[in-house]
C-alpha cells in the first residue's frame, strides 16, 4: 500500500511561451521609483564590507519558485545556476563580463524557502518575494491588474512565438524577486524571516511578528487569522511577550519567547503539529488553531519545524517532538508502529531520548525535517538522520548499516514490511562521512520534501534522495541519489565557488555563495 505514496507537493503544468526582454531589465521600471516616506526609515544604508549570500538555484522551475525571471526556460534547471536578480557580480565578474549582471541594489543576507515560494531579507531591510502567490504567499499584488501595469515597462521580445494573448503564460511578478510593499506601516528592523507552503513570516529586532498567507487544512480551507481567509499584506501578529526566533513549514508555524516559551499556531494541525490539544470540531477548532497559544514546555532555546512535525531544544540538551510520525520522523520511541505507520502521531511535545543518548557531551546545532525524515546537525560537523528509508530521504545505506552495527540493532531500530523491504530507521544514524579531514565536516543542512542537502566547511555541496526535478544537482537518469554525494564542479559550473548556506522546497533547492562587501 505504500510503494509510490510521495506527499511531496503536486507540480504544475501552467503553459508558459512568451519571452521577454534580457531579465535583467524585466524587473526595473522605466522610471526609477519614487521611496516612499513611510519607506525611508526601513532602507538602511548598507556598512561596509556586509556580508551577504549569492544566489544559485536547481530543480523544479515549473512555478517559478527559482525566481530567474520570465524569461528562463520552465522545467527543471539541472545544475546550480546563479541567479542574476539576487546575486551581486564578484570583482572579477565585474571587470570580466560587464553589463551581463542586472544592477542589485540590494544584497541577500538572508533567505527562507517555502514549499513552491521563497523570500529574502537584503542588507537595506528589505523584503524579496517570488514564486507561487495563490494563496498570498508573496505579500504583494501580482493579479492582472498589477501585471498590465508592470507590462508597460517592459519590451517584449520577437522571437515569433505563436502566443498571441497580452497576458503572458508566466508572470513575471511571480517569476522576478520583487520588494514586499509596507503601505500602512513604517517597517522595523527585520532579523529573522522563515517561510511555509503558503505563507511568509518575518521577525524584527524587538521581537515582534508580522506575516501573510494562509495556512491550509487537508480538507482545503485557508485560514491566517479567524477572521482573515488570506493575508495579502504584511500584517502584525499579536504575542503575549517578545519572540527571539521563529520557525514554519507545511502549515503551522513556532515561535520562541526570551523566557523560553514556545507558542504554535496554523490550520496544519490534524495530526499534532500543533503540540497543544484543541476543540474537537466547528469554527472553534479553526479559531483556535490560528491563534497563537503556548504549548507546555519551557526553559526552551532552539526551535524547529517541519512539514508536519515540530522539534524543540532545551537547554540542557533535551530534545522534544510532536507531530506526524508515521515514519518515525520526530525520532521518539513508540512501540505501536506499523510497516506503514499506521497514521501514527504524536499529540503533545514528548522527549526523544534516543537522540538525546548520541550527544556525548556535544550540542546541537540545527535541527529540520522533511516529509517524512528528519536531520540534526551536531557542533562537531557531524550530521544524524532518521524515519523513511525507501524515498532515500535519509541518506542511510541499511544493508551496510547492518553489516557494521549488527542483526540485533536491526531487529530493534528497523522495521521492515511483509516483503522484507527496510521502510523506516527508528533511531538517529550518523550519515556516512566524507572524510575525516575538518574541511570535510558539514557546516549546514537542510531537509526537502524528500532529500537533503548539506554544506562542507570548505564549501562544498552534498545531496542525496529523491531526484525526479534534479533538486540533487547530480544529473541523469537517477530519480534517487541513495547516499550522500558531492556535486560535481564542472568548466563553467561552481569553479572557485564555496557555499555556505542552502535551503530546500519541494522538488528544488537553493544554495547561497558566502561573500563580503564589494
Amino acid at each position: 500500500m505504500m510503494d509510490g505514496d510521495r506527499t511531496s507537493p503536486r507540480r504544475s503544468s501552467r503553459k508558459r511561451s512568451i519571452i521577454y526582454a534580457d531579465p535583467a531589465n524585466a524587473s526595473r521600471p522605466s522610471k526609477k521609483p519614487k521611496t516612499q516616506p513611510h519607506q525611508q526609515a526601513a532602507q538602511d544604508e548598507e556598512p561596509a564590507n556586509t556580508p551577504y549570500l549569492r544566489i544559485y538555484c536547481l530543480g523544479s522551475n515549473d512555478n517559478a519558485e527559482l525566481g530567474l525571471g520570465p524569461n528562463h526556460r520552465v522545467g527543471d534547471v539541472r545544475v546550480p545556476t546563479l541567479n542574476p536578480f539576487l546575486s551581486c557580480p564578484s570583482p572579477s565578474e565585474k571587470s570580466l563580463k560587464k553589463g551581463s549582471f542586472p544592477t542589485i541594489k540590494n544584497k541577500v543576507v538572508q533567505l527562507a524557502v517555502g514549499g513552491m515560494h521563497c523570500a529574502a531579507l537584503t542588507s537595506t531591510n528589505e523584503i524579496l518575494t517570488w514564486g507561487v502567490n495563490d494563496n498570498g504567499a508573496l505579500g504583494r499584488d501580482t493579479s492582472s491588474a498589477r501585471l498590465e501595469e508592470h507590462l508597460k515597462n517592459l519590451t517584449l521580445h520577437d522571437d515569433n512565438s505563436s502566443t498571441t494573448s497580452s497576458e503572458p503564460d508566466i508572470n513575471p511578478l511571480e517569476s522576478t524577486p520583487h520588494p514586499v510593499p509596507f503601505p500602512n506601516i513604517n517597517p522595523p528592523k527585520w532579523t529573522q524571516i522563515t517561510a511555509c507552503d503558503s505563507a511568509t513570516f518575518l521577525l524584527s529586532t524587538t521581537g515582534q511578528i508580522y506575516g501573510w498567507g494562509c495556512t491550509r487544512s487537508s480538507q482545503g480551507v485557508s485560514l491566517f487569522t479567524p477572521q482573515t481567509a488570506i493575508q495579502r499584506t504584511p500584517l502584525p501578529i499579536p504575542l503575549p511577550e517578545p519572540i527571539t526566533k521563529i520557525s514554519a513549514r507545511g502549515n503551522h508555524i513556532l515561535a520562541l519567547t526570551k523566557t523560553g516559551q514556545v507558542y504554535t499556531w496554523g490550520l496544519g494541525s490534524e495530526q499534532g503539529q500543533l503540540g497543544r490539544r484543541l476543540p474537537q470540531r466547528g469554527n472553534s477548532l479553526l479559531s483556535c488553531a490560528v491563534t497563537p497559544r503556548k504549548i507546555k514546555l519551557k526553559n526552551i532555546i532552539d526551535i524547529a519545524a517541519g512539514p508536519d512535525h515540530s522539534f524543540a531544544v532545551g537547554e540542557n540538551g533535551e530534545v522534544w517532538a510532536w507531530g506526524l510520525d508515521n515514519y518515525a520522523q520526530t525520532g521518539a520511541l513508540v512501540s505501536n508502529r506499523g510497516e506503514d505507520g499506521g497514521g501514527l502521531f504524536i499529540s503533545t511535545p514528548t522527549r526523544v531520548t534516543n537522540l538525546e543518548g548520541i550527544l556525548n557531551g556535544r550540542r546541537i546545532k540545527y535541527l529540520t525535517g522533511g516529509n517524512s525524515h528528519s536531520l540534526c546537525l551536531l557542533d562537531d560537523g557531524s550530521v544524524y538522520s532518521w524515519g523513511r528509508l525507501d524515498s532515500f530521504a535519509t541518506g542511510v545505506d541499511i544493508d551496510t548499516l547492518t553489516a557494521q552495527k549488527g542483526q540485533k540493532w536491526e531487529e530493534e531500530f528497523v522495521v521492515r514490511d511483509g516483503r522484507g523491504r527496510a521502510r523506516i530507521v527508528t533511531c538517529p544514524v550518523r550519515l556516512l562521512p566524507l572524510g575525516e579531514g575538518e574541511n570535510d565536516k558539514i557546516r549546514w543542512v537542510e531537509a526537502g520534501a524528500e532529500h537533503g542537502v548539506a554544506v562542507t566547511v570548505d564549501g562544498r555541496v552534498v545531496t542525496w534522495g529523491f531526484n525526479a526535478s534534479c533538486q540533487t544537482g547530480h544529473r541523469g537518469e537517477e530519480e534517487e541519489i541513495k547516499t550522500p554525494r558531492v556535486v560535481g564542479v564542472r568548466k563553467g559550473c561552481l569553479e572557485g565557488v564555496r557555499f555556505g548556506w542552502t535551503g530546500a522546497g519541494g522538488h528544488f533547492t537553493v544554495l547561497g555563495e558566502e561573500m563580503v562587501g564589494l
